[in-house]
C-alpha cells in the first residue's frame, strides 16, 4: 500500500509540471479550432474575451488594421465591447487572431483564452456573436452553429456553441492500452509455462488496476495539460513504477511457480508492455 501511495503522489506531481513551466513559455502551446456551421456569406471571425480596450487612437496606432499578410482587421473591433468582452487581438500579449485553415474552419494556434465568445463581422458591418463558452481541453475544438439564425441583422448570443470531445479517440486509446497490455502479459505468462486459471485471473486483475490508473493520468496530461511532453513523462514514470510494483506483487502472490520465475516474468512482461505503450502513443499522436 505504501508503494502504491508513493506511485500516485509522484504521478500527481508530474501533472503539475505544465503549471510550473508555464511562465517560462516552454512546451507545446494551447490551440483552439473553430468550425462555423450554417453560414454562406463572407465574414471576418475573431475571438472575444474579457478585457478593457485602450484609447481608440492608441489602438489604431499600435494595431494597424492590415497585417503583414494583407488581411484587413475590421474597424468595428477597435471600439467593440459586449458585456465586458472585447477583441482578443487587443488584450492578449501576442496580438494574433485565428487563421483560416479551410472553408469555415479556423485555428488560434498560440494559447487562446479558455473562456471566450466568437464574433462574425459581415461586409455590411453587421455582426453576430456567440454565447460565452469555457473550454477544458488543451487542444480544443468548438463548433459554432448558426443554422436557422437570421443573419441579415446584428444579433448577440446567437446560435449554439459547443466544445467537441474526442470520444472516439479516447475510447480507442483506452481499449488499446488496457486490453493490449493484458493480452501481452497473458501471452508472456503462457510462454513462462503458467497454466492455472488463478494465475491468469490474478495477472488480469492486477493489470486492470494498474493500466486503468496509468491511462487516467496519461489522459489528464494528453488532453488537458501537456500533450506529448507531459504524456511521455507520465508514461515513463508510471510504467517504471508499475514495473517495480508488479514485480513485487508477482513475486509474492503469483505462486504457481518459483518466486524467481515470477519476478523474471514481471520483468519480461513489463518490458514488452512498455514498448507497446509507447507504440500506442506514437500511433495515436495525430488522432
Amino acid at each position: 500500500m505504501k508503494k502504491l501511495i508513493i506511485f500516485l503522489l509522484i504521478l500527481s506531481t508530474v501533472c503539475l509540471f505544465p503549471f510550473l513551466t508555464a511562465n517560462a513559455d516552454l512546451g507545446p502551446k494551447r490551440t483552439l479550432d473553430i468550425e462555423v456551421i450554417g453560414i454562406d456569406q463572407p465574414y471576418f471571425l475573431e475571438i472575444l474575451e474579457k478585457g478593457t480596450l485602450g484609447q481608440t487612437e492608441i489602438l489604431e496606432e499600435e494595431y494597424p488594421n492590415e497585417n503583414e499578410e494583407g488581411e484587413i482587421f475590421p474597424e468595428l473591433l477597435y471600439t467593440f465591447t459586449e458585456n465586458g468582452y472585447v477583441s482578443s487581438y487587443f488584450v492578449r500579449p501576442w496580438s494574433i487572431f485565428p487563421s483560416k485553415i479551410s472553408e469555415n474552419n479556423y485555428r488560434h494556434s498560440y494559447n487562446p483564452p479558455s473562456t471566450f465568445k466568437i464574433i462574425l463581422i459581415f461586409e455590411d458591418n453587421t455582426y453576430v456573436t456567440s454565447k460565452p463558452i469555457t473550454t477544458s481541453l488543451f487542444n480544443s475544438k468548438v463548433t459554432f452553429d448558426l443554422t436557422g439564425v437570421n443573419l441579415a441583422v446584428t444579433i448577440s448570443n446567437a446560435g449554439t456553441i459547443v466544445e467537441n470531445f474526442p470520444v472516439q479517440t479516447m475510447t480507442i486509446e483506452l481499449v488499446l492500452r488496457i486490453l493490449g497490455t493484458i493480452l501481452i502479459e497473458l501471452l508472456v505468462l503462457v510462454i513462462f509455462g503458467y497454466a492455472k486459471k488463478k494465475s491468469y485471473l490474478f495477472v488480469t486483475y492486477v493489470n486492470l488496476f494498474t493500466q486503468v490508473s496509468l491511462t487516467g493520468f496519461v489522459f489528464v496530461m494528453k488532453y488537458y495539460y501537456s500533450p506529448v511532453i507531459g504524456e511521455i513523462a507520465v508514461l515513463a514514470i508510471g510504467e517504471l513504477l508499475i514495473f517495480t510494483i508488479e514485480i513485487l506483487i508477482y513475486r509474492r502472490y503469483l505462486t504457481e511457480k518459483s518466486k524467481n520465475r515470477a519476478m523474471l516474468y514481471g520483468l519480461v512482461a513489463n518490458f514488452f508492455s512498455l514498448i507497446a505503450s509507447f507504440s500506442i502513443m506514437i500511433l495515436l499522436l495525430n488522432m
